[in-house]
């Protein structure tokens, strides 16, 4: 087979490497801090610092992420005693909140948190671009029209 051109490397190929290099340098740091943290907890962490308490479905919307994905992180940061759940506003509904061990480990965790948002304004520095506006600025644009509907728009095109 005879192509014109070699396929560019893909977005997802290259997300991908950035994200080999970045997840294994943040867990480390967290495991020195609080042996049981991992960068998955980070959002929901963050979230009920803001909040205090929220809804599983609550903290899904806010992290972007499934229900069912965000239910199998609450179960792990129970098992590792960060967090509790609370009776919500009928039987059925349950809040989340950190528990005494996970304010304690945000504690211990902040500083290991400004360093890697420092680390990441440095990586910024060197790489000449405000990853967070990119990368922000990327998921505004799937907000207007998803991946899929844009291959399928060049494929047609």
């Amino acid at each position: 087979m005879h192509y014109d051109s070699i396929p560019p490397i893909g977005l997802g190929t290259l997300l991908r490497a950035v994200l080999v290099q970045l997840e294994p340098a943040v867990e480390a740091a967290y495991s020195k801090a609080v042996p049981q943290m991992r960068s998955r907890y980070y959002p929901v962490f963050r979230e009920l610092l803001i909040r205090e308490r929220a809804g599983v479905g609550d903290l899904a919307r806010a992290i972007e992420v499934t229900q069912p994905a965000m239910t199998q992180t609450i179960d792990e940061m129970e098992k590792a005693g960060f967090i509790t759940r609370e009776p919500g506003e009928d039987r059925r509904s349950r809040l989340i909140a950190l528990s005494a061990q996970g304010e304690a480990a945000a504690s211990n965790l902040y500083p290991v948190w400004m360093a890697v948002a420092a680390a990441a304004k440095s990586l910024e520095r060197d790489a000449g671009v405000a990853l967070d506006d990119v990368l922000g600025n990327v998921l505004d644009a799937l907000e207007l029209k998803d991946f899929a509907t844009r291959i399928e728009e060049a494929a047609h095109a």
